[in-house]
């Protein structure tokens, strides 16, 4: 019977498995000296940018106009028109006195005084639109100052994230000693699963077989003392 149980089970071996055993020799034999040197100059690289982020700008995720350009802008612009208008106010005043008076229209009364007033109201409007044209270029500084910054902005997440793209294309599909290794231990796992796996499937076929002889010994044993009692009733 062990010369049975021999053959059922055999001796272990692994040589229908030897696909696995060339690849875990393929595997074993293969020299990953030159790529982990690279891989750990890339992920030296990558540590020493990564410990340079915080260099960068941080992300920004709002921008806003300028406010001090705006008011700039207005006081730059107003200053700039009244400059300008403050001589010409002067030169309309003093030349409206001397018409008036050269009318015979004496300092006071109705008519120089409505005269003067008419001048002084289109005096004040000119200054009005002084302002309006001071406020509209400080909304203009405004709203250039925003999208300078939008553009700063974008440019600075472009190349933070650009930055951190170059990174992480350092450590990207690489295949460590480590990665080696562990194919070698998962290919030597499936190939002691298999042989794990016949095994059973032999001792189920040793089991089947050492079962049918079992009955078939004791169906001649039972066969047998049928006979020898049949025999002693004669």
């Amino acid at each position: 019977m062990s010369k049975s149980i021999g053959k059922v089970f055999g001796s272990g071996s692994t040589g229908k498995y030897g696909y696995e055993k060339n690849y875990i020799n393929y595997l074993n034999n293969y020299d990953t000296q030159n790529y982990d040197n690279t891989l750990n100059n890339l992920t030296s690289e990558a540590l020493r940018m990564s410990n340079n982020l915080s260099l960068l700008p941080d992300y920004q995720f709002s921008a806003q106009g300028d406010d001090e350009a705006r008011k700039r802008m207005e006081e730059a612009m107003y200053q700039s028109y009244t400059d300008k208008l403050n001589p010409q106010f002067e030169r309309q005043t003093e030349n409206l006195e001397t018409r008036l008076i050269n009318k015979g229209l004496p300092v006071g009364s109705e008519a120089y005084q409505r005269a003067m007033n008419d001048l002084q109201d289109s005096q004040n409007e000119a200054l009005s639109q002084a302002v309006y044209q001071s406020v509209a270029s400080g909304q203009d500084a405004y709203s250039k100052s925003l999208q300078d910054n939008m553009y700063t902005a974008k440019f600075n997440n472009e190349a933070r994230q650009s930055y951190i793209d170059q990174v992480l294309s350092m450590l990207a599909d690489s295949v460590s000693g480590y990665q080696n290794q562990n194919a070698i231990y998962n290919a030597n796992a499936g190939v002691q699963n298999r042989i794990n796996q016949a095994r059973a499937s032999r001792w189920n076929t040793f089991r089947d077989v050492v079962g049918s002889a079992s009955q078939g010994i004791a169906s001649g044993l039972s066969g047998n003392y049928a006979s020898i009692l049949g025999s002693g009733k004669k």
